[in-house]
Formats: structure tokens, sequence, C-alpha cells
């Protein structure tokens, strides 16, 4: 069904040339015209035992060239749309394509910004530089901290005092 809705389109591209999709396109019209003209044979020859063929034939044949039109018609302003929304993404695709891509322009019109950021990475590995050597000296007293604390233990169980903190009252 929808097949036939869409069988009426013409190319838009203006060539000259008949192309395969424009052969079909043909062959899908001749064989929908055929149909067309079948039903209406059947339609004529199914009211004629009801009503005389001329009065019921003739409705029947304009009924469907109005709908053969209206569905041409429908079909072309489908066409025109669709191809207002495919301009439409094609435009949005370049425009974030410009957008997205940084230029050496761009790069360039600032050149105080780029020395700043220049300064604030080297600033910035200066300091994680001196964290990592604070973490070392960190890790290295506590070792200290940790053999001292030992000896300390080792004193009090040989002097059988126990150690106790002095507290200012």
């Amino acid at each position: 069904m929808n097949d036939t809705l869409f069988s009426h389109s013409v190319p838009s591209s203006g060539s000259p040339f008949i192309t395969r999709s424009m052969l079909e396109s043909s062959n899908r019209l001749d064989e929908e015209h055929r149909l067309i003209a079948r039903y209406a044979a059947r339609l004529a020859a199914e009211s004629s035992s009801s009503q005389p063929t001329q009065q019921r034939s003739a409705p029947d044949i304009s009924f469907t060239i109005d709908a053969n039109k209206q569905q041409r018609q429908l079909i072309a302003e489908l066409e025109n749309k669709n191809r207002e929304i495919l301009q439409e993404i094609q435009r949005l695709r370049v425009e974030h394509e410009q957008a997205s891509q940084p230029t050496p322009e761009k790069a360039q019109q600032n050149p105080t910004l780029l020395a700043e950021l220049r300064l604030l990475r080297q600033r910035k590995d200066e300091l994680e530089q001196r964290m990592s050597a604070l973490q070392e000296s960190r890790r290295e007293l506590m070792v200290q901290l940790e053999g001292l604390m030992k000896l300390l233990k080792e004193e009090e169980l040989k002097q059988g005092v126990s150690y106790v903190p002095y507290c200012r009252s």
C-alpha cells in the first residue's frame, strides 16, 4: 500500500539520463494504473447489476482520478518537505563541523593567554613534584617514628616501668 503512495515521485535532479530507479518507478506507475483500471472495471461490473453503467462508472473514474491527483499532490508536498529537511540537516552538519574545529587563528589571536597557559602548566608540574617529594618525606618520617616507638617500647620493657605521658594540670 505504501509503495503505491510513492510511485508517482518525479526525479528532482532534472537529469536527462534514465536511471534504474526511474525505470522501476515507471514500471510501478504502469502497474498501478493497470490496477486502478481493473478496480474501476470491477466496480463498474458490480454496479451494473444494481445501477445503469453510465451513472456509476463516470463518478468512479472521476473519484479515482481525484484520489490519484491528491496522492500526487501529497507526494510532491512530502518530497519538498524532505528536501527542506535534508538541506537543514546539511546546514547544521556544516555549522557543527565549523564550530568544533579549532582554527590556528583562534590560538594565535591571544599570545598572552598562550603564555599564561604555559606558565600555569609549568607551575602545576612544579607543585606536583613538590607534593611527590613531601609524600616521600612523610613516608620516611613515618618509618623513623615507627622505629623510635619500637625502641621506646623495648626500653620500657627492659626497665619494667610503664610509660606514663606527662600531663599538665
